[in-house]
């Protein structure tokens, strides 16, 4: 969280002098999401997540909810500057997570992986043309525990 609430505040006093589209694409995303581990069951998406992802060297903020739809997740990606969209899919294989993400024009992909304790996700968004661009999210902090995604295939 600290690392979005510090880009948000770099990028919120940022000018179109300062910068230009030189500089602009030269903003990278990098993130440790730390060494594969065993979790005692899958780690638990469910909740409220903050991301960044850059676009053609142009940072985009925006709000993303994951929750199960059965015993499945999906849920919805609400960026700043465009309508939400819909999580169509969510998959987790150990740190591995991949989102479809439903849009006009086709399908984006996220590919990325998930942090040792559940709550940072780094990867890239493939849209349809095959571009590609960084993006991070981060769990926002919640005293909710909602049932595992186990459990929720149980009913």
């Amino acid at each position: 969280m600290k690392f979005l609430m510090r880009l948000a505040v770099a990028s919120a006093f940022a000018t179109p002098a300062t910068l230009d589209a030189q500089s602009a694409t030269s903003i990278t995303v990098n993130c440790s999401t730390g060494p594969a581990t065993t979790r005692n069951g899958a780690a638990n998406l469910h909740g409220d997540w903050d991301f960044l992802m850059v676009p053609g060297g142009v940072p985009s903020f925006g709000r993303m909810s994951i929750g199960f739809v059965g015993a499945d997740y999906g849920g919805s990606l609400s960026p700043v500057r465009t309508a939400p969209v819909v999580v169509r899919k969510i998959t987790l294989t150990g740190n591995n997570i991949q989102m479809l993400v439903a849009s006009r024009e086709g399908d984006v992909q996220f590919d990325g992986r998930l942090s040792a304790k559940g709550d940072l996700m780094c990867g890239t968004v493939t849209y349809h043309g095959g571009e590609s661009f960084p993006m991070v999210a981060q769990k926002r902090p919640s005293t909710y525990r909602s049932q595992p995604q186990a459990q929720s295939s149980a009913r």
